[in-house]
């Protein structure tokens, strides 16, 4: 009987987990009844295994199969000639980079070969490629005589060595592998080599775990930096915040400086004059009565003076007066009184007949309103309003950030406009071809636009002093084909600017050589004039009447800066100014001149000729305080803000 040699299944292993040994089968002859399909099956599985366990053997460098394979620390296996050849290419040859993940391991060793090896890759290596076996044992059993061949005898086999073996092999539970004695050792031996590799990986982790926490340190210094430099913008934002409210708090004390000096001033010429005799002039009497009127309008100064209540509201970090009075009602026209014969002035009329009218005309308001804390500036709307059919005189409220709309017959408030943004409204003028409102801010450097509706449509300009910026904006006029004229008062210059989008047409004032250098780059006309703090501009024809109140000048240029005439000068008197803040011009060209210094109105007639002065120093109807805004209506209507007193008259 012929002799057969036992076969030898190898244990078979997934790509993803360690399965459990395969069981090894006894050999056992095919019944007749086995399924054509099943073996089938099995053929298949094996096909696909085979397949599977191949694609695990492939080299990421060369795409063949593995040789010699050494694992990295990231657990990727290859060639080590190709991991050699790849080092060889390197400049920098202190570390080896995985082809596959990109991981970068140090080499301590130039030497590849201690690299660690990969046993499950090694075993499925001996699987793919067995080492040649020499004949299986024959288990004999005797009976009688007899040495028969036992075919159903259980065999063990060496994953390693393919030794087959009766005696129990050793199992390791790592790569699930059945080995021989022999090869248990070699194996054991591996282990160790491989944890002092393990040893190693723990070492480059240490150096990987130390690098991070210097670099989250690193990003921590630069937080650092960040909240350093954040608190820094922070505290210099509160200091010029700071130094803006100090400033206007010294403003409101400076003010009233002047004002006390001025009626220090009057005590004293009026002492002068009292100690005069009054013997031997040549009517005692009228001299007493005129000293007598002149006291009492001195002594109702100084009952009045001081009034303002200045506080610091620490919620709204602002310095604010209070003026501590009762309001004055809103003066109508009252019908048991016979309305006053309506004036014959047009813009044609005679300089005679008008300076008649002012001279001779009786000054009493036929409007006082004061339903706004320090209004500035005033302008009668070019339109109607939709329900009232006439046009709206419109007030800014500087305190309330509102600009008022209100009905001139009866002071009714029609409409508010406002903004979030807007935080100090200044001048006003009007667009009669769009139906636009514009509105200086003095504290946000800017123009707003608003619609007829009270919509904001745009803001024009920035902060800065190039052409086309601004810096504390007051006055505003609109002169013609969407142009408008307007006092950058902190840069000194007058500006014509565009009302689509704030671009600078022409620009004439103290110019520095860096102005004047860009403005000829950007082809914008520039004039060196003297001008200091401009406050108030008004369009009068082709002319443009400037304020210049630094200088307490009123100066006349045309379109193009140059200038055509000048007048006024320092003093107390009649037709001398103090501290001039508005102009205006009335439909015959003659010139209003708002002194607050002085709480008078001064008329020239349009060659700068004095003519006479409206009002006096008080709080009642009539008298003013500090004028802040003035205007005048194609009917002669003279419209007179009135910031310290927070009321406007309005008067014939």
């Amino acid at each position: 009987m012929s002799r057969s040699i036992r076969s030898s299944r190898l244990i078979s292993y997934d790509d993803t987990a360690r399965s459990p040994p395969m069981a090894v089968p006894n050999r056992s002859r095919n019944t007749e009844g086995s399924s054509y399909r099943n073996s089938y099956d099995a053929s298949h599985k094996r096909d696909h295994m085979s397949k599977t366990i191949e694609q695990l053997l492939i080299c990421g460098i060369c795409e063949l199969r593995l040789n010699v394979p050494k694992m990295l620390n990231c657990q990727h296996t290859f060639c080590l000639e190709c991991l050699e050849e790849s080092i060889h290419k390197q400049t920098d040859k202190t570390y080896i980079g995985c082809i596959t993940c990109g991981t970068k391991q140090l080499l301590k060793d130039p030497d590849l070969t201690v690299l660690p090896s990969n046993l499950h890759i090694d075993n499925m290596l001996l699987m793919m490629n067995p080492a040649p076996t020499r004949p299986s044992s024959l288990i004999r059993t005797t009976v009688g005589s007899y040495q028969l061949e036992n075919s159903l005898a259980p065999t063990l086999q060496c994953s390693k060595c393919q030794t087959v073996s009766e005696t129990s092999l050793h199992k390791c539970d790592h790569c699930m592998s059945m080995l021989c004695a022999i090869c248990w050792l070699a194996h054991v031996d591996e282990l160790s080599r491989q944890l002092g590799q393990l040893e190693g990986q723990l070492k480059s982790a240490i150096e990987k775990l130390d690098h991070k926490m210097i670099e989250y340190k690193s990003r921590f210094s630069e937080i650092n930096v960040e909240i350093t430099d954040c608190f820094r913008d922070k505290i210099l934002a509160l200091q010029q915040q700071q130094t803006e409210l100090l400033d206007s708090s010294q403003g409101i004390l400076n003010d009233a400086v002047c004002s006390h000096e001025m009626v220090r001033a009057k005590i004293d010429q009026l002492m002068v004059s009292i100690g005069r005799p009054i013997v031997g002039s040549l009517d005692p009497v009228q001299v007493y009565l005129k000293l007598h009127k002149d006291l009492s309008i001195v002594l109702e100064e100084v009952s009045l003076w001081g009034r303002e209540r200045v506080i610091f509201n620490r919620e709204k970090l602002k310095v604010e007066s209070i003026f501590d009075t009762q309001p004055v009602p809103t003066i109508k026209p009252s019908t048991s009184v016979k309305p006053s014969v309506k004036h014959q002035l047009h813009p044609n009329s005679s300089e005679t007949s008008v300076i008649q009218f002012y001279k001779t005309h009786v000054y009493k308001p036929r409007l006082l309103w004061n339903h706004c804390q320090r209004p500035t500036g005033v302008g009668f709307a070019p339109w109607n309003h939709e329900e009232l059919k006439k046009p709206l005189l419109y007030v800014a409220g500087s305190e309330c950030r509102i600009v008022f709309g209100i009905d001139k017959t009866n002071g009714h408030i029609v409409q508010k406009i406002s903004h979030e943004e807007l935080s100090y409204p200044q001048g006003i003028t009007f667009d009669p071809d769009r139906k636009e409102l514009l509105v200086t801010d003095k504290w946000k450097h800017c123009i707003f636009v608003f619609s007829q509706e009270g919509q904001l449509l745009r803001k024009l300009c920035s902060k800065g002093d190039q052409a086309g910026q601004l810096r504390s904006p007051e006055g505003i006029a609109f002169c013609s084909s969407e142009t408008i004229f307007v006092c950058d008062t902190g840069n000194d210059r007058i500006q014509c600017l565009s009302t689509n989008d704030g671009k600078a047409h022409t620009q004439f004032g103290r110019l520095t050589k860096d102005q004047l250098v860009k403005a000829t780059q950007s082809k914008i006309s520039s004039r060196m004039v003297d001008l200091k703090n401009p406050t108030d501009i008004a369009v009068q024809k082709d002319s443009i009447l400037v304020l210049d109140a630094g200088n307490r000048r009123v100066k006349l240029f045309n379109k193009y800066g140059e200038q055509l005439l000048e007048f006024g000068q320092t003093g107390t008197i009649n037709g001398q100014f103090q501290y001039p803040e508005v102009i205006g011009v009335d439909p015959a060209g003659f010139i209003l001149v708002g002194d607050g210094g002085n709480a008078k109105v001064l008329v020239y007639r349009p060659n700068g000729q004095f003519v006479t002065a409206l009002g006096s120093r008080g709080d009642s109807a009539g008298k003013f305080n500090w004028i802040s805004g003035i205007c005048v209506s194609k009917d002669w209507e003279i419209v007179i803000s009135d910031y310290k007193n927070h009321a406007v008259q309005l008067i014939f």
